[in-house]
């Protein structure tokens, strides 16, 4: 099944979106309605753009309504997405332990 990349499409009012709202977070939990605004002015944001529902629900796009059988994805949050830190972070140590004195 394909993958939508959360925050990679930017909503206006007038979208039909999948939302979650924050208590739900973690869940599949999705509240499906209609843009009125959009909260989040960036053009792209990882954990999806917040918006208001026509309904007043707050929450953030998870996917869109003609996009309803993608999954969700939010690649900058996903364990494995994290690198062993001695491959990010330089080392301050030297590799000789005689460069020590």
């Amino acid at each position: 099944m394909e993958e939508y990349i959360v925050g990679s499409r930017k909503p206006k009012p007038g979208d039909k979106v999948f939302i979650i709202q924050k208590k739900d977070y973690g869940s599949d939990d999705y509240v499906e309605g209609v843009v009125k605004d959009v909260l989040t002015s960036r053009t792209d944001h990882p954990r999806g753009h917040k918006v208001r529902l026509t309904n007043g629900v707050i929450g953030r796009v998870q996917k869109f309504s003609d996009q309803k059988d993608l999954i969700p994805r939010q690649p900058k949050y996903e364990k494995n997405n994290y690198h062993n830190s001695e491959e990010i972070l330089p080392s301050i140590l030297p590799s000789d332990p005689d460069d020590l004195v």
